[in-house]
């Protein structure tokens, strides 16, 4: 009787990974993927020119309405891809905050990591001037970055 329960158990689980999508708990396979996406969207905005223009032109307050919608984008991100697909049981036991904070910082940290990576790797910091253009840059980039980084993760498993 016990290896006719392990059997159930495995054909439900199996049954909310594939059929319901059910997001599964935080893991480093999903910190993998959320690296591997911003990787390749910052890819495609680093390089660009006019990047560089718009990033040195900047105001902080425009910097600080960067970080802000990052933050908005990823958060509609988690909650209509991901914690959307929870069921109302599962939503009693993993709590939205919860459930966001850990994937948006992880989302926000890669795609400042990547940011940097990428400028410091290429030798653009050479190009913006000053550290504060540099910080400028990379807040520029992070933006892409951080949206690769979720839809990656996110898209990939549901």
């Amino acid at each position: 009787m016990a290896k006719a329960d392990k059997i159930e158990k495995k054909v439900v689980e199996l049954h909310k990974q594939l059929i319901e999508k059910i997001p599964s708990h935080f893991s480093m396979r999903h910190i993998i993927s959320a690296f591997i996406g911003a990787l390749l969207f910052a890819l495609t905005f680093v390089m660009k020119g006019l990047l560089f223009q718009i990033a040195v032109a900047l105001t902080w307050r425009e910097i600080v309405l960067i970080i802000l919608s990052t933050w908005l984008i990823l958060t509609g991100e988690i909650y209509f891809v991901g914690y959307a697909r929870l069921s109302a049981k599962e939503r009693k036991e993993r709590y939205f905050g919860q459930f966001w904070l850990k994937r948006a910082t992880t989302y926000y940290g890669i795609a400042i990591a990547v940011s940097a990576l990428l400028i410091y790797i290429y030798g653009l910091e050479i190009f913006v001037g000053t550290k504060c253009n540099v910080l400028k840059l990379i807040i520029a980039v992070s933006m892409p970055a951080a949206i690769g980084a979720s839809l990656a993760d996110l898209v990939s498993k549901y």
